[in-house]
C-alpha cells in the first residue's frame, strides 16, 4: 500500500484551503474598507450620554423591543389557539389515552 496518492491528495487539499483562506481574507478586507468608508461618510455627531442627547437612539431601541415583544405575544397566542383547537377536535378517547400514557411514564420515571 502506497501513501503517495494520499499525500498528493492532502497537498492538493492544503493548496485549495490556502487559496480559499486568501480569498476570504481579501474579501473581508474589501468589506472592511467599504464599512469604514460608509462610517466616515455617515459619521454621527458625538453624543453626550450623561445629558440625555441620545434619546432618539434609546427610543428606536425601545420600539424594536416592543415590536419583538408584540411578535412574541402574537406567536404565543397562536400556539395557545392551535392547542385549544386541536384539543376540541380530538376525540375524547384519544385525549384519555394520551393522558394515561403521560401518567404511566411519570410513574415509571425515577425521582
Amino acid at each position: 500500500m502506497s501513501n503517495d496518492p494520499l499525500e498528493s491528495e492532502i497537498e492538493i487539499l492544503r493548496a485549495q484551503v490556502a487559496e480559499l483562506t486568501a480569498a476570504r481574507e481579501s474579501e473581508n478586507s474589501n468589506t472592511d474598507d467599504k464599512v469604514q468608508a460608509l462610517k466616515s461618510d455617515n459619521e454621527p455627531p458625538d453624543v453626550d450620554v450623561v445629558s440625555g442627547n441620545a434619546s432618539a437612539n434609546v427610543n428606536d431601541i425601545s420600539d424594536n423591543t416592543k415590536n419583538n415583544d408584540n411578535d412574541l405575544e402574537h406567536q404565543f397566542q397562536e400556539l395557545i389557539d392551535t392547542i385549544d383547537t386541536e384539543l376540541k377536535e380530538a376525540s375524547p378517547i384519544t385525549v384519555l389515552a394520551v393522558f394515561a400514557v403521560g401518567i404511566l411514564v411519570g410513574r415509571l420515571l425515577p425521582r
